[in-house]
């Protein structure tokens, strides 16, 4: 996650958008798979983990993180421009979900 941070930080142009949403990419695929892992659940679908992450009360808000996960959908599947700027501003926006999510499971 801090390296998405550190990529949104940068001027946008073409090439830090992309590396952005290939952070973005990165960064949710590993926030449901630890969160799976940190609640033992043995699901392998991340939207059923996400309501699972929400019943947990690791996130406040479900519907959020499943436009998320749709965000990441949409990106690694399909690439134009205007999609490009799509994902990459909700991930700019999307990054202090992140961010409370590392804190919580980070808490003994």
């Amino acid at each position: 996650m801090a390296a998405l941070g550190r990529a949104l930080a940068l001027p946008e142009d073409d090439i830090t958008r992309d590396a952005s949403i290939q952070r973005f990419e990165f960064s949710m695929e590993l926030a449901w798979k630890v969160s799976k892992r940190w609640l033992g659940t043995d699901t392998s679908a991340p939207k059923q983990v996400i309501r699972e992450m929400g019943q947990a009360g690791l996130i406040s808000d479900v519907v959020l993180w499943l436009e998320a996960i749709d965000q990441r959908n949409l990106s690694s599947h399909t690439y134009n421009e205007d999609l490009a700027r799509e994902v990459y501003a909700f991930a700019s926006g999307f990054l202090p979900e992140l961010q409370s999510l590392l804190d919580r499971v980070q808490q003994p």
